[in-house]
């Protein structure tokens, strides 16, 4: 039997997405010409698993914080509910909190979702509603982003251009839940052996709906990525690219080529922020052979990051007696890499992303990291590369709120990242700046 299988739209993207264009309104670029893509099918379709014996994952710290203390979270995210028990709803929510506490947005987040009986086997099945292209700063041409993300990286509400009522109240994710499976609704990470944890697989399935989801696909002899339905890629699948470091992106499409590609157990993700997240090492997504309609491509791989590893969420499988509470660093690095804003990956009594200054930017030979509150304790600073490679370590300690980092002059003119972890309970925040 098959693990916690994501039947995800891999094969069915060719014939059952509708692609609409329209020019943009007053206020874009002259003759921008907005794709839009409307999947007619969920996504994601998850399916029951074996036992693989109890792992629990629970929340980092810095969420438990967020969530508990009853701040205002990063993102505003509302659930239409229907068929949803009491207990089915809270453990939803609860789902729905972890996310809203890690990705920042500011338009409302609107999902529907469905407590309803599912095919045999089906724990849930989710995906985003639309996909769209988009000409705001940053975004990359003629790619598809997920809705959610495209409105946050917009700032409207799809519902308020061409596609939509002009209500500026847009479904960005549908999803549908099994209301006959043994479910394990508690909100603690402990399910027993015979249960499925039922916000592990919401987390899970709103993780592809928020945009862990890419286009490629294989008939079995050619594999594909910008199909006849969908003549772009997703967003997702710009930074897929073989142990040789080839896009999968430079490959024809389709093509046998192609095939062997997504069937090559060879593919990684290059996103820095999910590279720096990974200790600097692209992380291994799952690409099996043969080709796996319901888990290939659009997971991480499952061997890679085992039950019980803080990034096994987003990777295909999962069994009774298992959970994960925790989207994992890899995960939400590769989120910020596609375009979403993370929230302060350090608590409030540590310092926040508003009260942490890097200077100069661009640099030449030094950085200098200014802790407004005057923080005391060690902290180790790490800069990377493009490629995830460390060129500079340092462990200091703040004095009077400031710390710096020298001797950076042999560097070659680029991007990098600043890594600033607490010693202490480990906690850190990634910055991007520039040599010049």
């Amino acid at each position: 039997m098959k693990n916690f299988t994501s039947k995800l739209f891999n094969k069915i993207l060719p014939v059952l997405g509708i692609v609409c264009f329209a020019q943009l309104a007053t206020g874009q670029d002259n003759g921008f010409v907005r794709e839009v893509y409307i999947p007619t099918e969920p996504a994601c379709i998850y399916y029951e698993g074996d036992y693989r014996g109890p792992n629990s994952t629970l929340r980092s710290q810095e969420i438990v914080s967020k969530m508990e203390r009853g701040g205002t979270p990063c993102s505003t995210i509302i659930v239409n509910y229907t068929g949803f028990t009491p207990e089915a709803q809270a453990a939803f929510q609860f789902a729905v909190d972890i996310w809203a506490n890690s990705i920042e947005s500011s338009k409302p987040i609107r999902i529907d979702a469905n407590f309803e009986p599912l095919g045999t086997g089906v724990l849930g099945q989710a995906g985003p509603t639309t996909f769209l292209t988009s000409n705001a700063p940053g975004t990359v041409p003629s790619t598809f982003y997920p809705v959610a993300l495209w409105e946050k990286l917009e700032g409207i509400d799809s519902a308020s251009g061409p596609f939509g009522p002009d209500n500026g109240t847009s479904v960005d994710i549908s999803c549908s839940f099994s209301s006959t499976f043994n479910f394990y609704f508690g909100t603690d990470a402990t399910p027993p052996n015979g249960e499925f944890d039922f916000v592990s697989i919401v987390l899970h399935e709103l993780g592809h709906g928020l945009g862990f989801v890419g286009f490629g696909t294989s008939n079995g002899t050619n594999g594909s990525i910008r199909q006849t339905g969908v003549p772009r890629p997703s967003i997702y699948d710009t930074f897929i690219e073989n142990g040789s470091g080839e896009a999968i992106l430079s490959f024809p499409d389709p093509s046998t080529e192609l095939h062997s590609q997504i069937t090559s157990g060879n593919l990684f993700c290059n996103g820095p922020e999910a590279n720096t997240a990974n200790g600097g090492t692209n992380p291994r997504t799952f690409a099996p052979n043969p080709f796996d309609g319901g888990s290939s491509y659009s997971h991480w791989n499952e061997s890679t990051y085992l039950a019980g590893d803080i990034n096994s969420l987003m990777t295909p499988q999962i069994g009774p007696g298992e959970a994960n509470h925790n989207p994992g660093p890899i995960t939400l690095g590769f989120f910020e890499d596609m375009g979403w804003s993370l929230c302060s990956t350090l608590s409030i009594d540590d310092f926040e992303l508003t009260s942490l200054e890097i200077n100069p930017n661009p640099f030449t030979s030094a950085l200098t990291i200014n802790l407004s509150n005057n923080l005391i304790g060690d902290f180790n600073i790490d800069l990377f590369d493009v490629n995830g490679r460390i060129v500079k370590s340092e462990l200091t300690s703040p004095v009077n709120g400031i710390m710096s980092i020298s001797n950076l002059d042999d560097l070659q003119d680029a991007l990098y990242f600043v890594k600033i972890t607490n010693v202490i309970n480990g906690q850190s925040i990634i910055k991007k700046v520039i040599k010049n």
